[in-house]
């Protein structure tokens, strides 16, 4: 069995932060600054209600919880009830320095937290590494033989001209989506009566392990920036856990010969043209941007739409700008969001997601993968 079995120990050297959440959110409610603002600390809910009640606080404290008019954040709250910062520095789970952040005092904020294990440490789960290689393999087959999707191409293309009117992001192009996927890795034949069923995937032969817990001194707050094609920014009040610039993520890689044809080799490849079609599609489109580097991948939330699809390296720039277009379209994004300007400007989606470190704009989940 052991023969059967080829272990590649990776590693992630992140570039930019990367993001990936608990599906957890901290209100105003649930978090203090610190040091005028270069620090936030998240509390200990638990332990904070211990305090407030030892104070004879409590009927206040959930009144203030509960109670979804009151405006004030929880500085403000203890404050009024005159409890020191001190004394509520007991009660934090830990401290975060707040990096490059600017959000004007009095704004509500929201920060989104980073997964954790169940001793309190962030960590990339393996299925997040796995779907970020999953995509860049499949384009990376698209693009070394884009004669073999030639029919897949003409389906989509045909279901986003028939778009139907507004409907979900998942249930659009599903179909579409899954005879792509089938033709990429759909390989095995343990079900030849139904060859899309997900049981001929030879991805189930790809096991990718979870990293190393990482130290929470790893972690730093990041702001959500949207930056235009003309490299205006606009900053969103909104705070993700993200693990810094700098970090190694250590994991491997586990392939089941028989089952999984990939090999370090493809990985290696596939991420070049997949970072030459993004780089020439889209990234190009935004001043200031640079060519993605050897090995340069894109992992996490925020790192945005193209970074996750294969529209690009099946349909190529202007017909993919088109059809990114229609697809917003009929998956009623707001138009507020203007992307019936897309066409014109050239690159679709407009949006490049960023955030600040140390002073320098980073894009959100870029990493450099190699092999150890």
């Amino acid at each position: 069995m052991r023969n059967n079995l080829e272990v590649y120990r990776a590693r992630l050297t992140v570039l930019g932060p990367v993001f990936v959440g608990s599906g957890t959110e901290f209100s105003k409610k649930e978090y203090l600054f610190l040091n005028n603002r270069r620090t936030v600390g998240i509390m200990d809910m638990q332990k904070l209600y211990c305090l407030v009640e030892k104070k004879g606080l409590q009927n206040r404290f959930e009144d203030f919880m509960l109670r979804p008019g009151r405006r004030e954040n929880l500085g403000e709250w203890l404050m009024e009830n005159r409890i020191e910062v001190q004394e509520a520095k007991g009660c934090m789970k830990y401290v975060l320095d707040s990096g490059d952040t600017s959000i004007q005092r009095g704004t509500p904020v929201q920060i989104m937290e980073c997964i954790k294990d169940p001793y309190g440490f962030p960590y990339i789960p393996g299925s997040s590494i796995k779907g970020m290689l999953r995509t860049i393999l499949l384009c990376g087959r698209i693009l070394q033989h884009p004669e073999q999707f030639r029919e897949e191409k003409t389906a989509l293309t045909r279901a986003v001209q028939n778009r139907p009117y507004k409907v979900s992001r998942t249930r659009f192009l599903h179909q579409e989506k899954n005879r792509i996927e089938g033709k990429g890795f759909y390989r095995l034949e343990r079900n030849e009566k139904r060859r899309e069923d997900a049981v001929n995937d030879e991805l189930s032969g790809m096991i990718i392990s979870d990293s190393e817990p990482l130290g929470l001194e790893a972690l730093v707050l990041c702001q959500k920036i949207e930056r235009g094609v003309d490299g205006t920014e606009k900053s969103l009040n909104l705070l993700r856990e993200c693990v810094r610039p700098g970090t190694q993520i250590n994991f491997t890689i586990t392939i089941e010969k028989d089952i999984c044809s990939v090999r370090r080799e493809e990985i290696v490849q596939a991420i070049e043209r997949f970072n030459e079609v993004y780089y020439n599609c889209y990234l190009s489109m935004f001043s200031g941007t640079d060519r993605p580097k050897s090995g340069q991948v894109y992992l996490g939330g925020g790192t945005g739409f193209v970074s996750k699809t294969f529209i690009y390296p099946l349909l190529g720039k202007q017909e993919g700008v088109n059809t990114v277009v229609n697809i917003f379209k009929a998956t009623a994004v707001p138009e507020t969001h203007k992307h019936f300007r897309d066409i014109r400007l050239g690159v679709s989606p407009h949006i490049l997601k960023c955030t600040y470190y140390q002073g320098r704009s980073m894009q959100m989940g870029c990493s450099r993968l190699e092999f150890l």
